[in-house]
């Protein structure tokens, strides 16, 4: 496969992912790993808004750790932050069986952006089965992840 065929996928990480990878942070736990992957590589995309943001800076001061800092940090630096059109939130508030707004501007967010939201949050089960948005458990996406699809593009070249 050509560099210019290849598949540019976008993500937006929901706050349990960071949740997962840096909770036990003398564990490398696999949400780890895929993190560290994912930051690293420049074939994937991250997205997110700015309630996105400021859980993510929540959570990595919860964590009073410097492997929380700079995780955050290294997510952030990697991630295009976009203004949600209010069409967007409307289509996805229809979907979703929360009102918690920043579940929803997360949906609006994956909806805008064609991302994939990973998450293990239950909050999204609707608006996939309904397949506004694609939504991917967080093994899932260890399981179909940056590791592999690294190795497909080593063997397709």
């Amino acid at each position: 496969m050509h560099a210019s065929e290849r598949r540019i996928q976008t993500f937006l990480l929901d706050t349990n992912v960071f949740v997962a990878a840096i909770k036990n942070p003398g564990r490398e736990t696999g949400t780890l790993r895929f993190l560290l992957e994912l930051i690293q590589n420049e074939e994937m995309l991250l997205v997110g808004n700015e309630y996105w943001v400021e859980e993510m800076l929540r959570y990595a001061e919860e964590f009073h750790s410097q492997t929380a800092a700079s995780l955050v940090a290294a997510v952030l630096n990697r991630t295009r932050v976009v203004r949600v059109g209010s069409n967007f939130v409307s289509i996805c508030a229809r979907s979703m069986s929360t009102n918690d707004p920043a579940d929803i501007l997360h949906a609006a967010t994956c909806l805008q952006e064609r991302a994939i939201l990973i998450t293990n949050d239950k909050h999204f089960n609707q608006i996939r089965d309904e397949h506004v948005i694609e939504v991917w458990s967080i093994t899932r996406a260890i399981k179909s992840g940056v590791s592999t699809i690294q190795a497909k593009d080593r063997h397709k070249e």
